[in-house]
């Protein structure tokens, strides 16, 4: 204590001097530490860009513009399609459930009129037989009393009756000797509404239908008629007009029989969404010859079932900024 009272200064100088020495290697241990993770994280980067380097293809700027390219193709082709799916958007449907119902009951009425006025394609009247208080595919609407007033409703079910106007147009087309049903996804039953129309369904294995992404809206048309009928309202379908997909074709012959028929791939959308979920698993093929006749010279009866798609899929999301 005498030497620390006699010599105070150097004192306090000699304890700043200690201090600071182990401040300064407390200061170097942590940068040393900081230093040693710097070195794996490169030793790391580095052997990374090594395993690239092996890959195949190896990422190198050859391959990386080759890969760009790619995605750029990919890109244009994803909007083709969908700028394909989305001409159903010129579909102009209303909210209004008054004017609809009476739309529908105007479409009820006409299909009636065209059915019974018929003419071939030589100009000679030719009946289309249909049921009696057919409705094609509005049956429970078939009173006039009967009212939607689900809002959301109203305008999938105006939508419906454009698009069963375009199809039963081109049924009309074909020249059938009769038409026995016309089915739709009645969505109104589905959300608890008024009716009595029994459910009309896809099998979910052949459907493009994707939560969130894809909507669709499924048909059934049933109808007699030689395989020419058949034949011809395909090829107007395949002109795609209306994002339509043929998904099945059944065939019952005269003698009882029955089978499904084999759909050519009219389009690239139908190739597209015939293996979109799983196409090995559809019933639907493609047969190596499309303009042979399924069945000659009989009248057969045939159920068509169609899918209208319709892209919900935000286009960021859908890949149109690649």
């Amino acid at each position: 204590m005498g030497f620390i009272k006699k010599n105070l200064t150097f004192t306090i100088i000699l304890v700043v001097c200690i201090l600071v020495f182990f401040a300064g290697a407390y200061l170097a241990f942590a940068e040393a530490g900081k230093i040693g993770q710097a070195k794996q994280k490169i030793s790391s980067v580095e052997s990374q860009l090594n395993n690239l380097g092996f890959a195949d293809p190896a990422a190198t700027p050859g391959n990386v513009k080759a890969s760009a390219e790619n995605v750029a193709k990919l890109g244009a082709e994803l909007r083709k399609i969908r700028e394909d799916l989305e001409r159903g958007a010129r579909i102009t449907t209303s909210t209004d459930g008054i004017g609809v119902m009476a739309g529908i009951q105007q479409f009820i009425s006409n299909y009636q009129r065209k059915a019974a006025t018929h003419t071939d394609k030589d100009g000679e009247p030719v009946e289309i037989i249909v049921p009696d208080d057919f409705a094609f595919g509005f049956e429970q609407y078939l009173d006039e009393a009967t009212m939607l007033d689900d809002e959301e409703l109203i305008p999938v079910l105006d939508k419906q009756r454009q698009i069963l106007s375009y199809l039963l147009n081109t049924l009309y087309d074909s020249g059938p000797e009769s038409i026995v049903s016309v089915e739709r996804e009645v969505l109104e039953l589905k959300a608890g509404g008024t009716g009595s129309a029994k459910g009309f369904t896809i099998n979910p294995a052949i459907t493009a239908r994707v939560p969130g992404a894809i909507d669709t809206l499924v048909f059934g048309l049933t109808f007699t008629g030689y395989t020419d009928s058949l034949r011809e309202l395909l090829n107007n379908l395949a002109k795609f007009d209306l994002p339509i997909v043929v998904r099945s074709i059944d065939v019952e012959r005269p003698s009882g029989g029955r089978t499904t028929a084999k759909v050519p791939a009219s389009n690239n959308l139908d190739a597209f969404f015939g293996v979109f979920d799983g196409g090995s698993n559809s019933e639907v093929e493609a047969p190596e010859e499309a303009q042979k006749p399924v069945i000659s010279e009989n009248i057969s009866t045939f159920t068509v079932v169609l899918e209208f798609i319709e892209i919900v899929l935000p286009a960021q999301s859908a890949g149109d900024n690649v």
